[in-house]
């Protein structure tokens, strides 16, 4: 026997490899579409769930519309910029910080007073966001 090997032995050789390379590939493929195609039967969302009339209605820069709530009165300011009690409670605040001294022992401007104290007495988005400071 040779310990030589034919050039049409090595093609041979090479030939099985690349067979069994693109079955293992197709293998691959195959497995992945069909795990693709089951989870997306299986994950189809129920259009009756999607639709259903107590849903919650979520417009953009508004309230949500909750189903079976009443609307809220027009003159009720709680939770706004011009709520009685933050424009109370950023007042006390104001008046104590002006009347304390920095961390660096000078007193504090209005500008200041008022930015610290609006972190410090806001409840809500609106009232946290406003600009209380002329800028």
């Amino acid at each position: 026997m040779n310990s030589f090997q034919s050039s049409s032995d090595v093609s041979i050789q090479k030939s099985n490899d690349n067979i069994s390379r693109r079955e293992l590939a197709k293998a691959i493929a195959s497995s992945f579409i069909s795990a693709g195609l089951l989870g997306a039967i299986v994950g189809k969302p129920n259009p009756a769930s999607a639709t259903s009339e107590d849903a919650t209605i979520w417009k953009t820069g508004r309230a949500p519309e909750v189903p079976g709530q009443k609307p809220k009165d027009k003159g009720d300011t709680k939770g706004t910029k011009k709520d009685p009690n933050f424009l109370r409670s950023v007042a006390d605040c104001k008046g104590k910080c002006e009347n304390s001294y920095g961390p660096d022992g000078l007193a504090r401007s209005s500008a200041e007073c008022l930015s610290a104290c609006q972190d410090i007495c806001c409840t809500t988005y609106e009232q946290c966001t406003f600009a209380i400071v002329p800028r």
